[in-house]
């Protein structure tokens, strides 16, 4: 498998080892090649930094291809992409032949140009060396802000390369809106949802995490899983929080608390465990936090050194997950396996693939506006109905129950790694077939 990184808690790396793990379980030699190895420095991992997106070339290029002016496009910046598309060629070249490769799957290279040189190299080498590959998309440039091309010729990379049209790569997509875009294209992609592993054991509440986390019994935990930049739309969450801690709810998260033995002052508490990624947005989110007052703390610190992050599911009481565009929807998977409710907002992936299949769920709507500082809204009214839904799930333990336990047999049944399974058995023999 090919990535710009792995083994970190962004979505593909999570994907990358669960396809790692199934792949292995069906008796296959699973190498990686990624530009940086994260945890995950192993005998399997070959790590080539021209891959690395964050590498300082390459993001002093990408910001000449998608935010510069077309001047900046000369010869000297077009002879340093031939170098580093030469030098990634060479680098999965070998990396192919000393781990005897039969087929690359290349994850995202083709779909969201971070790292524009390494998707040409890449794609240059399954040429030459006439492997079959599979390219899969999880998340495509057009979807995304801060990709629109300099000048006409960053225009028609993007065309031939985003993705590839070449009989020996088999495309594959995360969700049914990509799918069809593709088709209108002319490109045939097959389609395969994010799943996860729920062998895995329950997290529970343990103390000593909730201790080394600072939570306590009496504090209403809503866990926002995901990483901090904009597209994750978090000043929601902050939002529903704001609503929640008017006195109006504060019946029903005492009831709640009191119930699990909490004797302290009530109130909910925003718990944001993962990478920061975006500085400046990660202010607005801190400065939007404390004009509401809420409690929120930032674990970046803790989790991942001092505690786990899966362990943090177990101290969480709900979910918060008001992402404004996903390619699928990993953390509102992580929180069904943990057995906990999920408050979403219903972004048009959610609205397509992952609603239909039956999913209970708060919503914090389907629609959005920014604010003078830029940060995303839903309707007031839109809030307090979803606060209404929180109380009511908070003070009946039997609707809790019946909530997380009926999203846990759905997503067990239709979105485990034994769906992966069957999906990569028939991909593999379409792959060599082709």
């Amino acid at each position: 498998m090919v990535h710009f990184r792995s083994g970190q808690t962004d979505g593909v790396s999570l994907e990358m080892e669960k396809m790692a793990k199934v792949l292995t379980q069906l008796g296959h030699n699973v190498f990686l090649c990624v530009g940086d190895p994260g945890l995950l420095e192993t005998s399997n991992v070959c790590v080539l930094p021209d891959l690395d997106f964050r590498n300082p070339r390459v993001w002093a290029l990408r910001k000449k291809l998608f935010e510069a002016s077309a001047s900046c496009i000369d010869k000297d910046v077009k002879g340093q992409i031939e170098e580093l598309v030469h030098r990634v060629k060479e680098g999965v070249r070998s990396f192919i032949r000393a781990n005897s490769i039969d087929i690359l799957v290349v994850h995202n290279l083709w779909s969201l140009p971070l790292n524009l040189p390494a998707s040409i190299g890449v794609w240059e080498c399954i040429k030459n060396e006439h492997i079959p590959a599979i390219g899969w998309h999880h998340d495509f440039f057009w979807e995304k802000e801060g990709y629109t091309p300099s000048c006409p010729w960053v225009l028609n990379l993007l065309k031939k390369f985003f993705p590839p049209r070449n009989p020996r790569i088999l495309h594959v997509v995360i969700n049914s809106l990509a799918q069809k875009r593709l088709a209108r294209e002319g490109i045939f992609a097959v389609m395969v949802p994010n799943v996860f592993d729920f062998d895995q054991p329950i997290p529970s509440r343990d103390a000593r995490v909730a201790e080394t986390l600072g939570i306590s019994l009496s504090e209403v935990i809503f866990l926002q899983a995901t990483r901090i930049i904009p597209r994750k739309g978090i000043e929601i969450a902050v939002e529903l929080l704001y609503v929640l801690s008017s006195s109006k709810y504060k019946r029903a998260l005492t009831k709640f608390v009191r119930t699990r033995g909490g004797l302290g002052p009530v109130y909910p508490v925003l718990l944001l465990p993962n990478l920061v990624e975006d500085p400046s947005y990660c202010e607005a989110l801190r400065r939007r936090i404390e004009q509401r007052g809420i409690d929120a703390r930032f674990l970046q610190e803790k989790v991942g050194q001092k505690v786990a992050f899966w362990d943090v599911y177990g101290c969480a009481d709900f979910v918060t997950y008001p992402s404004l565009q996903e390619g699928w929807g990993n953390q509102f998977l992580e929180a069904v396996w943990a057995k906990k409710p999920v408050a979403v907002f219903e972004y048009p992936v959610f609205r397509a693939d992952i609603a239909p299949l039956g999913f209970r769920y708060v919503s914090l709507g389907n629609t959005y506006s920014r604010d003078a500082e830029g940060l995303a809204k839903v309707p007031n009214e839109i809030l307090r109905r979803a606060a209404e839904e929180v109380a009511r799930l908070l003070v009946s333990p039997s609707r809790y129950k019946s909530f997380v336990d009926h999203n846990y047999v759905l997503a067990k049944d239709c979105l485990s790694l034994k769906t992966l399974a069957a999906h990569l058995e028939r991909l593999l023999t379409i792959a060599h077939v082709q």
